[in-house]
């Protein structure tokens, strides 16, 4: 059964909760990444809150550090590919005053995750230890409340969305693509790309004709993949649009319930409440300067973050990078004279690339030499 500890520093009221919710510090990082602290197996983590994953992930590294060692060989679903993994169970988790035993949790190499991210990803909260309680993020003050379920009443400023389960206990929302008829889009919490659509989707609609694409690279479970990058011209939930919407196009779409998914970027637009054993996500507008910010590269460079460089993974097809020469391998060093080292994507200086068009930027190679970069948009 849950255990629900006693309430300590209660935050102000927000409106719709039967009683006060406990707000605790919620880390947005690299501009789309909610970190939160949490226990497993007793230990002090920070994890990802994953809501598109159906079970929770821990790392190869910190099942190793637990002594989590008697696995069960599975593969599991990404995005776009199985991946190998192993299965440990009875797994103590504590997300706030929250401590189930989960009956089983996933583990698996998140090396290309932490790549991406600049930092290593210990554990992805999923949507098993999302569903034992009402989930509350209020980004304007970078805090989130676990409250048990069925505690949420919404007043009429709050959108409220229905959840549905796909065949892999994927949760999902009805979402409109530029207008066209509303169709299950996996909902995602962990994701950083704003929106997801499968090729297929794409092409019966024709969604990128007259539009300028471009390629990036897409780091999961499965490893790193090549996919095209876009523009969509609205994404809509509910009543609740947001229009220029970066988005990813993928080829093999392995969700049989959904034809993509909607990330935190675009979730991130609004004050989020989620109650998975109600089946109800609740949305409400919220001013620009409490959102996350909708993240769109002007660089062209795919990046592997590490303690001292970034590795180019990918070079965007037409992008200032491509046209500038820019090949895989290269090592970069210093941004504007600032040498990358562990604290790139814990400060500001992760956001270069995603500077205004004619932004001119400085990059040192790890061989000495230098190299002008100016940004431009290119999809």
């Amino acid at each position: 059964m849950p255990l629900w500890a006693a309430r300590t520093n209660r935050g102000q009221p927000w409106g719709g909760f039967v009683t006060p919710p406990t707000w605790r510090s919620l880390e947005v990082a690299t501009g789309d990444t909610l970190i939160v602290p949490a226990k497993v197996s007793g230990v002090a983590i920070d994890a990802v809150l994953d809501s598109g994953s159906g079970a929770s992930i821990i790392s190869k590294s910190l099942a190793a550090k637990l002594g989590m060692t008697n696995l069960e060989p599975r593969r599991i679903n990404g995005l776009g590919g199985k991946a190998p993994v192993g299965l440990v169970r009875n797994v103590a988790v504590m997300l706030g005053a929250y401590a189930p035993v989960l009956p089983f949790a996933v583990i698996a190499d998140l090396g290309a995750v932490s790549a991406a991210f600049g930092r290593p990803i210990d554990m992805l909260l999923g949507a098993d230890v999302l569903a034992g309680g009402c989930v509350a993020l209020d980004f304007a003050t970078r805090r989130f409340a676990f409250e048990k379920p069925a505690s949420f009443v919404p007043g009429p400023e709050w959108t409220t969305l229905s959840l549905g389960h796909g065949a892999k206990q994927e949760l999902f929302v009805l979402a409109s693509i530029a207008g066209l008829d509303p169709v299950p889009l996996m909902l995602d919490f962990g994701s950083s790309s704003a929106l997801i659509l499968s090729s297929a989707y794409i092409e019966t609609h024709a969604l990128l004709a007259g539009k300028p694409v471009s390629t990036a690279a897409l780091g999961g479970v499965e490893g790193v993949q090549i996919v095209k990058s876009f523009i969509a011209d609205t994404v809509s939930l509910g009543p609740l649009s947001i229009a220029s919407v970066p988005a990813l196009a993928l080829d093999h779409w392995t969700s049989v319930s959904t034809v993509g998914n909607v990330g935190m970027p675009l979730l991130g637009q609004f004050d989020i409440v989620l109650d998975v054993f109600k089946g109800l996500l609740w949305l409400r507008a919220s001013p620009p300067r409490g959102r996350l910010p909708m993240l769109k590269d002007r660089s062209g460079l795919g990046l592997a973050v590490s303690a001292t460089e970034l590795t180019v993974v990918h070079v965007a097809s037409g992008s200032p990078a491509d046209q500038a020469g820019w090949v895989l391998g290269e090592h970069v060093v210093a941004v504007n004279g600032r040498v990358i080292d562990v604290f790139y994507t814990r400060g500001s200086l992760w956001q270069w690339r995603y500077g205004p068009a004619g932004s001119r930027v400085t990059l040192k190679l790890a061989d000495g030499t230098t190299r002008m970069l100016t940004l431009a948009d290119y999809y």
